[in-house]
C-alpha cells in the first residue's frame, strides 16, 4: 500500500515570523506603562519594511514547495521519470526562495552564531545595568542594546527559515533515493539526461544555501 504519511512541520505564521519579541528585562529599560495605563496608551503601528515583505514572500515559496512534497513522494512510486522532473522543479523553486531571502538581508545563521548574538545581547544589558548603577550616562549603550535586540530577532527568524530549508532539502534527497530505487523496475525510467539535469538543479540549490551563510558579521560591540 502506498503511504502518503510524509509531512514536514509547519513553519511559524508570517505574522509571528518577523515580529521582534520584547527581550527579557525590556520593561525595566523602556519604562513600559503599567496595566492601569494600558487603555490610555495608543497602539503603535509599525510599517512592514520591504525586506520583511521579501522574506515573507520567500517563506510562502517554501510553503508551496512543502505542499507538493507529498505528491512527489507518491509519484516516485508510480512514475519515477515524472517524479524526477518534479524534484528538479522543486529544487529550482527552493533555490529562488533562498536567493530572494538572502537578497533581502537574510542569512543562514548557524546555531553557534545565534548563541553568540544572544550572549552579546545579555552581556550588553548587564554592562548597561552596571553603568546605570554607577550613575554613568547609558544613552549610547541603550542604542547599542536596541540594535543587538533587533539583530537577535533577525537571527531567530533567519535560523528558522534555513532550518525549514534544510528539512525540505532532506525530503528532496530522500525522494531522489526513492526514485532511483523505483526506476529499476519501471517501464519508463528517467534517462541519463534526466538525472544530469536533476543533479544540476539539486547542486545549484545547495550552492545557493552555502552562499547564504556568508552574510554580514553578527557582532555588534559595545
Amino acid at each position: 500500500m502506498i503511504s502518503t504519511a510524509f509531512r514536514l512541520p509547519d513553519p511559524p505564521s508570517p505574522a509571528l515570523r518577523f515580529a521582534r519579541p520584547e527581550p527579557a528585562g525590556a520593561s525595566s529599560r523602556t519604562g513600559a506603562p503599567k496595566a492601569d495605563d494600558a487603555a490610555d496608551t495608543p497602539v503603535e503601528i509599525r510599517p512592514t519594511s520591504g525586506k520583511d515583505q521579501a522574506r515573507d514572500l520567500a517563506w510562502k515559496r517554501l510553503e508551496r514547495v512543502k505542499a507538493r512534497m507529498d505528491a512527489l513522494k507518491l509519484m516516485a512510486k508510480i512514475d519515477p521519470k515524472t517524479a524526477l522532473k518534479l524534484a528538479a522543479e522543486l529544487a529550482r523553486e527552493m533555490k529562488g526562495a533562498v536567493k530572494a531571502y538572502a537578497e533581502a538581508g537574510g542569512r543562514n545563521v548557524s546555531t553557534g552564531d545565534l548563541a553568540l548574538i544572544r550572549k552579546q545581547a545579555a552581556d550588553a544589558l548587564e554592562a548597561r545595568d552596571a553603568a546605570a548603577e554607577a550613575d554613568v550616562d547609558t544613552t549610547a549603550m541603550d542604542g547599542q542594546i536596541k540594535a543587538l535586540d533587533a539583530r537577535e530577532a533577525d537571527a531567530v527568524a533567519d535560523h528558522g527559515f534555513f532550518e525549514e530549508v534544510k528539512r525540505i532539502v532532506a525530503g528532496l534527497k530522500k525522494a531522489r533515493q526513492d526514485i532511483r530505487g523505483e526506476a529499476i523496475q519501471s517501464l519508463n525510467p528517467p534517462t541519463e539526461d534526466d538525472w544530469k539535469a536533476a543533479d544540476r538543479d539539486q547542486a545549484e540549490l545547495e550552492r545557493e544555501i552555502d552562499r547564504a551563510a556568508s552574510g554580514p558579521a553578527v557582532s555588534i560591540r559595545i
